[in-house]
């Protein structure tokens, strides 16, 4: 038994016949994390004078990082870090004033700059994208209507369900990425509710896989009553015109449509952006928002960054870069077919799921390879399913073609020695973090 199972009862899963409560959950999820950091795998401090993008070190070891999801690697590029020394220069490190009451000058900006990579749809910044849910999610609810979540819609639009359900709000999850069921639910819920939310992920920020947009927009067409809420995050900045992501990338957002940008990924800087459909609506998110009201800004030299982002998506070298990286995403997808090592995801995106199973074996993989010289992130509970843990990994634009074959075969090579046990697939999993 490892040391994994001694802390967890292995029935003890989301898709199980027996589910602890809320407080075994959080204990649950304490200890494996627990031990996962004792093992050295999470709540790392790297020890690097300056980052390169590409590597970092731990333990005096330089690792190639592919735990990273600046997709762009623009978080090293000369103009964003240029452009957030001038606002530091101009406007201090700080700003220290809700932006209910004053914002600093470049948040005009950069949200003028993201409605026009929006399709020229209003934007509300957010501190974040977490923040932004906060926000976004009970300013736009009604407690006439229902929600719809994706069963592994990221946890930080989770988040609000609470407030929601306290409101008298109906939420109810439906199986991942199954748009067929949700219509199902929607016509149902439609008869007894004035509008059905549909919270879901651009990009599941797990295994990988997509939204289903076009189907979405088909369904926003089919059924009057529903409302879709889209995290994308992860799609933001690699993916679609203007790095418009895998929601708005490819066609005007929807007047039953909020999509959430984040800025932290692939886009380079910091903060949250609400897209809407209607200056009304954004009014509400604005003044009805909490944490817009309550919480502090996006600071001043991370305000400078996006601008200069913004301004590199809306030119036409984001063609160039995510040509780059998609390049990447094919090599990678040739080199595990080549390997036989398996991925749970079959859609394009530069977030990479590599199944094994059980815990600790996941462990010992992740330990070797950063014993061999490479850094990914172990996915374990509670970000997915118990005993359905394996190997997260990111592809950017910092690694070489190199970087990516030696990385999938060491995996192979690993696996050879340690295989993935044959598990059914993650669509029950929990939201991941």
């Amino acid at each position: 038994m490892s040391d994994f199972d001694r802390l967890a009862p292995e029935t003890w899963t989301p898709g199980g016949s027996v589910r602890p409560s809320s407080h075994e959950q959080a204990n649950l999820a304490r200890n494996l994390l627990a031990r996962a950091r004792d093992q050295g795998l999470i709540c790392r401090f790297a020890e690097d004078e300056r980052f390169d993008g590409r590597s970092i070190t731990l333990d005096g070891q330089k690792l190639v990082n592919f735990g990273s999801c600046s997709y762009l690697g623009l978080e090293t590029d000369e103009r964003l870090k240029a452009a957030a020394c001038d606002a530091v220069q101009r406007y201090g490190v700080q700003f220290s004033t809700s932006r209910a009451y004053v914002a600093a000058p470049l948040y005009r900006e950069l949200e003028a700059l993201l409605s026009e990579m929006a399709g020229g749809a209003p934007v509300v910044l957010a501190a974040t994208a977490s923040l932004a849910h906060q926000s976004a999610l009970p300013a736009l609810i009604g407690e006439r209507d229902a929600v719809l979540y994706d069963i592994q819609v990221h946890a930080s639009v989770q988040a609000a369900l609470p407030d929601l359900r306290l409101r008298g709000v109906v939420c109810e999850p439906v199986p991942h990425n199954r748009l067929d069921r949700l219509e199902a639910r929607v016509q149902a819920l439609s008869q007894a509710h004035a509008r059905v939310f549909y919270l879901a992920d651009g990009i599941y920020s797990m295994h990988g896989d997509v939204l289903k947009s076009r189907e979405l927009f088909e369904l926003l067409e089919r059924q009057p009553a529903l409302f879709a809420y889209v995290d994308d995050a992860h799609g933001v900045g690699w993916s679609g015109a203007r790095g418009a992501g895998t929601v708005l990338g490819a066609r005007a957002i929807h007047e039953r449509m909020a999509v959430v940008f984040g800025l932290a990924k692939s886009f380079g800087s910091a903060g949250g952006a609400i897209v809407l459909p209607s200056r009304e609506l954004a009014d509400r998110v604005l003044l009805g928002g909490r944490t817009l009201i309550f919480s502090g800004p996006i600071q001043p030299a991370q305000l400078g960054a996006g601008v200069a982002s913004a301004k590199i998506h809306l030119s036409d070298e984001l063609p160039q870069l995510q040509a780059g990286l998609l390049a990447r995403m094919e090599l990678f997808e040739r080199s595990a077919a080549h390997a036989n090592v398996a991925v749970s995801s079959a859609d394009r995106s530069p977030i990479r799921f590599l199944p094994v199973g059980d815990e600790q074996r996941t462990a010992e993989v992740v330990r070797a390879l950063m014993q061999r010289g490479y850094f990914v992130n172990i996915a374990m509970y509670p970000a997915v399913a118990r005993r359905r843990a394996g190997l997260r990994l990111m592809l950017n634009l910092h690694q070489t073609h190199a970087d990516i074959v030696n990385l999938v075969n060491e995996i192979a090579r690993l696996f050879a020695h340690t295989p993935p046990e044959r598990t059914s697939s993650p669509k029950s999993a929990p939201a991941a973090p």
